[in-house]
């Protein structure tokens, strides 16, 4: 695993099995390379559908590939799918010295709300949320750009649900 903030150097004394357990019911956004197929990024959120809001964790970049846009993509689409499937508010953390991290979120719409530190190992966090316009179904506008959003016509229902590859990171 590879990410701005070390996740190989996170999860190396851990388990595949408590990888898997932390990513369990995610929604799991991949960036791939459009030629090569080759994974360029990812990005897990969790809903919580009563509530309206999703938590974002494991934003990841091969770090060859920093800077060239491929987290503001994934987050403006994410950004999108959570929005049209009424989620209300995003959010998400990031360790305190993950500069990368925390610039991509300041950029692209997050507002940092708060610091934690870890009871278990004293890993300090950012805390930020961002804020997403309602999609207003109750007009024809809207019911129509929900319909016509690429999400519903580029995947399988069942894989749709779990994953969503993002192509044509050049």
């Amino acid at each position: 695993m590879w990410s701005d903030y070390h996740l190989e150097e996170k999860w190396m004394y851990r388990t595949i099995e408590e990888f898997k357990k932390a990513i369990e019911n995610a929604m799991i956004f991949v960036a791939l390379d459009a030629d090569s197929e080759e994974l360029l990024g990812m990005h897990c959120f969790r809903v919580n559908m009563k509530k309206k809001r999703a938590y974002s964790f494991y934003l990841a970049v091969l770090p060859k590939v920093h800077r060239q846009g491929i987290a503001t993509k994934m987050i403006a689409y994410e950004s999108e799918v959570l929005r049209r499937i009424g989620m209300t508010h995003i959010k998400s953390s990031t360790t305190t010295d993950a500069n990368w991290s925390v610039q991509c979120h300041l950029k692209n719409g997050y507002k940092l709300i708060g610091f934690k530190k870890s009871d278990s190992d004293g890993h300090k966090s950012f805390i930020f949320r961002k804020q997403l316009e309602p999609v207003m179904l109750n007009t024809w506008s809207g019911v129509l750009a929900a319909i016509r959003h690429p999400i519903y016509s580029l995947y399988s229902s069942a894989f749709f649900c779990h994953c969503r590859f993002l192509y044509d990171y050049k």
